[in-house]
């Protein structure tokens, strides 16, 4: 569900996340037009610990990647970009360093908006996971199937330059009509 998309206000957006904040420790935000990505926020400030982000993967997958490393970190395991690769129920996964300029061109738009709206803006720490093919294989192997962005280097222009996302909707979903649950 999507409250900016089913005609919610960003209070309502933000009093929502701070509810799931507060009940598990995180929320996700999901961007679910291409390029496809998913970061949670709020593990900096509940878990001191780095927002985790994961690129080209359907939203369940996603889910069941970043609730299996949350899991751990809550039992007490810290990860960082020269973290060993880690083997989750989902499959192998490690974890790499984002570029700081992802921030400034709109991949984090909303964590941003979010502390914002909190009036207190905690460090910009991500860690993108990175997941590898049924083979084993990660984007870097060679023979990586899969489509999977990585966020390690500062990205050409702003991520939600293009089509506005009402444009989006309407291609998505028909003329002007939105989605509702």
């Amino acid at each position: 569900m999507c409250v900016i998309c089913d005609g919610g206000t960003y209070d309502e957006l933000h009093f929502t996340q701070f509810g799931n904040i507060m009940r598990c420790g995180f929320t996700v935000t999901m961007v679910e037009d291409p390029p496809t990505w998913a970061y949670t926020i709020g593990l900096t400030q509940t878990s001191n610990h780095p927002e985790l982000v994961v690129t080209g993967l359907p939203q369940c997958c996603v889910l069941s990647i970043i609730n299996e490393v949350v899991d751990l970190i809550r039992d007490g395991e810290r990860f960082n970009a020269s973290a060993p690769p880690l083997d989750l129920d989902w499959g192998r996964v490690r974890f790499e360093a984002v570029h700081p300029a992802q921030w400034d061109q709109g991949r984090f738009d909303q964590w941003i908006r979010y502390y914002d709206a909190l009036g207190s803006m905690p460090d910009r720490d991500v860690l993108q996971v990175v997941w590898a093919d049924p083979d084993g294989r990660f984007p870097d192997d060679g023979n990586f199937h899969g489509e999977q962005a990585l966020l390690d280097a500062a990205p050409r222009h702003n991520v939600n330059a293009g089509p506005n996302r009402e444009a989006r909707r309407r291609g998505k979903y028909g003329h002007g009509t939105r989605r509702r649950r």
